[in-house]
């Protein structure tokens, strides 16, 4: 086989691609502990993309739930609902408040499928979409504690308050208001976290998958 023909071969072309993916990789990995790191910021990315699309779904299905006026549920003061912003300075500080965050908003929306139960018959679709919302919440949220873990082994996670302080006892129209402003907020909250997370990915944190 000539020169010429060896460098145009589909095999030197798979071999150059090979190259290049191995040096981006070696670019962009951490270091991991022990030789071994699971590749969790693209893999958070994709779920965060999913409980945006189902924290849309959710809203919707939530104030098609709740009669008349519900759409002005949403734009009434509620007292101790986290905000929608990451806040912070580094990487440290703004994925342990998104951490933090998602500790928090999975204990409200407890509280909101609690307050709906009351409301809603049992089979509301919207119990299902609760459901879903707090089991990702609970993925997401490990994702994040082990990125952390990953990129910071020495400093310490923040948690979430195991108890949320106890409410004042809500009539209905206040029950529905307040679930309202957790779904709006859990929805522009995701939407900042997947934002946060490419953000970091476009800086080159990422971890390389290493299987023993």
């Amino acid at each position: 086989m000539s020169l010429q023909a060896l460098w145009t071969s589909p095999a030197l072309a798979l071999l150059s691609l090979l190259l290049v993916l191995n040096t981006e990789r070696a670019h962009t990995a951490v270091p991991c502990r022990n030789g071994e790191c699971v590749c969790l910021l693209p893999k958070s990315i994709r779920l965060s993309k999913i409980m945006k699309k189902e924290a849309d779904d959710l809203l919707k299905t939530y104030m098609d739930s709740q009669g008349d006026f519900s759409e002005l549920f949403c734009q009434m003061p509620v007292n101790g609902v986290p905000d929608a912003e990451i806040t912070g300075h580094g990487t440290l500080e703004r994925l342990g408040n998104v951490y933090t965050k998602l500790g928090l908003f999975l204990k409200h929306i407890t509280v909101v499928t609690e307050e709906q139960q009351n409301l809603q018959d049992p089979e509301n679709p919207l119990f299902q979409l609760l459901a879903d919302a707090k089991a990702h919440i609970g993925y997401l949220a490990t994702n994040i504690k082990y990125i952390l873990q990953a990129l910071y082994p020495n400093d310490t996670i923040p948690e979430a308050a195991e108890i949320l302080p106890r409410a004042p006892s809500r009539n209905v129209f206040q029950q529905k208001i307040h679930g309202c402003v957790v779904l709006s907020r859990h929805r522009d909250f995701l939407s900042h976290v997947l934002q946060e997370l490419k953000g970091l990915q476009v800086k080159g944190y990422a971890c390389t998958t290493r299987a023993e």
